[in-house]
């Protein structure tokens, strides 16, 4: 492994923390939509629910109260334990920056803030910028649009848990769907 793919960037939500579970549940109970929470990315629900409806829902579920609620993804805490025995984590997120807050007290509470170096909103910029100038070699996502913006030299891995059947993706993204896979695939 070159010392640039020793710099992991991590997705938070839908990654890390299960909040596609409680956006799935939001959507259940605000709209009466049933979708599987590995739909509820932006990229994959957009179009589900609309544009409103979206921000309403991550207006309510990426605040603190439901933040904390969020269940860890299925071996989540584990990999990220993994990942820093083998260089930098940043957490890479578009949480706007005093929704950050939320993560990094989810992560303490979880025990593994100490596997993360830096968190780093793409609010107001973009992950390719942020992989760029912190030196990620490789990106785990689990929405599809922030892994077809980043170059080449990243590896992209988007981890959709739960997903059963295909997903068409790009040939330079690696769908993966549990965080064992990830792990095998870095």
């Amino acid at each position: 492994m070159s010392d640039r793919s020793c710099v992991f960037g991590v997705d938070y939500d839908g990654t890390i923390a299960n909040t596609n579970v409680i956006k799935a549940r939001w959507i259940r109970e605000q709209l009466q939509i049933e979708l599987a929470p590995w739909q509820c990315d932006r990229t994959s629900c957009v179009p589900l629910i609309g544009e409103q409806n979206y921000k309403r829902m991550c207006d309510a579920v990426y605040e603190r109260e439901l933040s904390e609620r969020a269940p860890p993804v299925q071996g989540a805490l584990d990999a990220l334990k993994a990942l820093c025995k083998q260089g930098k984590v940043y957490i890479v997120t578009a949480r706007v920056p005093h929704r950050v807050t939320f993560a990094r007290e989810w992560l303490v509470q979880h025990c593994v803030a100490d596997c993360v170096s830096d968190y780093l909103s793409s609010s107001g910029t973009d992950k390719q910028t942020i992989c760029g100038s912190h030196g990620v070699g490789v990106l785990i996502d689990d929405d599809e649009r922030h892994l077809t913006s980043i170059s080449g030299r990243v590896k992209r891995i988007l981890l959709k848990p739960g997903l059963v059947g295909h997903l068409s993706v790009p040939a330079s993204v690696t769908l993966c769907r549990s965080w064992a896979e990830v792990l095998s695939s870095v």
